[in-house]
């Protein structure tokens, strides 16, 4: 009973970092559709984390996350069909600094794999800097940021190889429930890198090559 307190605190932290990870995913939309439907939307979101983390815990958390994502996705992309290569890269840095947040506070808080503590849980620290050093060696141009988000995604993925095959689950962190948050953090990922390729295209001129 001890640990209820600061546990179910973890989870509240969460619960906000997924609210405002998800408020700066709406940057994705036009800003018509966020001054009229943002905050409603934060808001139901917001209720949606909160009652799966009291029913569910973390795993209700990613359960929610994989429901809304591919929605906000594929919306994003429909309203944003000719939006400027310029809303595109910041749309896709938005994506990719999310991502960040948002694995650096599940470690933080109640831990990816496992709880906090567990030292597994540093792989995760390696994804990140996979795409630092990838955003360097780019020097932040968007065919090289689309590579490098690329080459984050497939990191995130080796970490659930190496999780599932080393057998470092724990009662607290199943199977199931790290290849659903390491899945949507792939997920992420993969969409930081799309929205890069499309500023990459629209910033290249008809008949030129993609830059070096």
């Amino acid at each position: 009973m001890s640990s209820g307190g600061p546990h179910r605190r973890g989870r509240g932290r969460v619960v906000e970092a997924s609210r405002w990870v998800y408020r700066v995913l709406m940057r994705a939309y036009p800003r018509d559709i966020r001054e009229r439907y943002g905050e409603e939307m934060v808001g139901c979101f917001s209720d949606a984390c909160r009652d799966e983390v009291r029913r569910s815990g973390p795993k209700g958390l990613a359960a929610v996350w994989l429901r809304t994502l591919p929605d906000l996705i594929f919306t994003a992309f429909k309203e944003r069909s000719n939006m400027s290569a310029r809303n595109a890269y910041r749309s896709a840095v938005g994506v990719a600094l999310a991502a960040a947040f948002l694995i650096f506070w599940l470690n933080g808080a109640v831990g990816i794999i496992g709880t906090e503590d567990n030292p597994a849980n540093l792989m995760f620290g390696g994804v990140l800097a996979v795409g630092i050093i990838g955003a360097i060696i780019a020097r932040f141009r968007p065919h090289g940021m689309a590579r490098a988000m690329v080459a984050t995604a497939l990191a995130q993925a080796l970490v659930a190889v190496i999780v599932l095959i080393g057998g470092l689950t724990s009662p607290l962190s199943g199977p199931v429930e790290i290849l659903a948050l390491i899945g949507f953090f792939v997920a992420l990922f993969v969409g930081s890198a799309l929205l890069f390729r499309y500023a990459a295209r629209e910033q290249t001129p008809a008949g030129a090559g993609p830059e070096g």
